[in-house]
């Protein structure tokens, strides 16, 4: 997760939680005052609680148990202190939010299961998805000039007439001309060399030209003053990462907004580094898509996708693996904006599953 305010609260009053059972236990093996335990006991079962409401919901649940056994052992000195056996009856109270945390918390995992089973078969469904684009222009492209130039050489091999031959030759020249430009289109579009080879500056300069000459957009890179100064470098995984995003966000455009611009725009300050791609598009329809994006992703839409479920899921997830925030926002007839924002300082989380390459 990114390093938010509220994550680095939820962080302070777990370590302050933590600090103030320690200095109970040391006053307790001292021999100190009860009061003071007691003290201490419940201002660190107040700080778990408040950590608890500030952290992520995979940590809640274990934040509250130990919030509820600070209670236990502040209700136990309380008993102590009183000398009032009856008040024994207050261990209810902790007991209960330990029960309910623990309720919660298996909850919690079991609905952690169910989205991780949904989120793979999504992903499978998705991968054949792509395996059955990729035959289908693999088929209705190449094999089928390919197919062509079969015929046009065998038509030649059949004649005796030299202008003929010569005809035929320049025709099958053309169609492996066609195929070579769309194979290397084709290459380009499951990794592209410039990405390796100069990074990703380079790598979506030629995607914005390959937009324009392919669907006669106007598509064009727009590069911040700030983009090359120290500290903007990212890694080259999370350079596959940015361009996949950006990739998918220019294709849902082009394909399902008609615009006649678009705009990429690479830029960086000192907390993030972002990217935005803006088309004057048709927009988004309001339908209930939202789902589409992996709740686990830092990912919000101003106004949910009717278009692209699966690409917004894969954009979101590659966003959660950099740490960063993913915004969608669309207005029907006004277009679509997508901002990735990086965090220049964020930890990276390590992956044994990246996500698959869009196509």
């Amino acid at each position: 997760m990114t390093d938010t305010p509220r994550a680095r609260a939820s962080s302070v009053m777990e370590t302050a939680g933590s600090l103030l059972l320690v200095v109970a236990l040391v006053f307790e093996i001292a021999h100190h005052s009860l009061r003071i335990e007691f003290a201490l006991c419940l201002a660190a079962a107040v700080s778990f609680l408040v950590a608890a409401a500030l952290s992520a919901d995979s940590r809640r649940s274990w934040l509250v148990i130990i919030s509820g056994i600070s209670l236990v052992i502040a209700v136990t000195l309380l008993v102590h202190i009183v000398r009032q056996p009856l008040l024994n009856g207050l261990h209810l109270v902790p007991l209960t939010l330990i029960a309910c945390a623990a309720a919660i918390g298996h909850r919690s995992a079991l609905r952690h299961r169910s989205v991780d089973r949904e989120w793979s078969r999504a992903r499978r469904d998705g991968e054949e998805r792509e395996r059955r684009r990729w035959a289908r222009e693999l088929h209705d492209d190449t094999l089928q000039e390919l197919g062509a130039v079969q015929i046009v050489l065998a038509s030649a091999a059949a004649g005796s007439r030299p202008d003929f031959m010569k005809e035929a030759i320049d025709q099958a020249r053309g169609l492996i001309g066609n195929q070579i430009t769309s194979l290397r289109h084709l290459i380009a579009e499951l990794r592209p060399a410039a990405l390796d080879e100069l990074g990703l500056r380079p790598a979506l300069e030629a995607l914005c030209r390959r937009t324009s000459e392919i669907f006669g957009v106007d598509a064009e890179l727009r590069v911040g003053a700030r983009w090359n100064q120290p500290g903007a470098k990212l890694s080259p995984e999370a350079e596959a990462h940015v361009y996949r995003i950006v990739q998918e966000a220019v294709t849902n455009a082009v394909k399902h907004a008609r615009p006649t611009r678009i705009r990429v725009e690479l830029d960086s300050d000192d907390r993030v580094i972002s990217t935005t791609v803006t088309d004057n598009g048709s927009g988004m329809t309001a339908e209930p898509a939202a789902s589409a994006v992996r709740p686990s992703a830092r990912a919000t839409t101003a106004s949910p996708p009717a278009f692209g479920g699966m690409g917004l899921v894969d954009m979101g997830e590659r966003a959660d693996l950099l740490h960063a925030r993913l915004t969608v926002r669309s207005t029907p007839q006004h277009g679509t904006s997508v901002t990735l924002q990086i965090p220049r300082h964020g930890k990276r989380r390590q992956t044994t599953k990246p996500p698959k390459a869009l196509g």
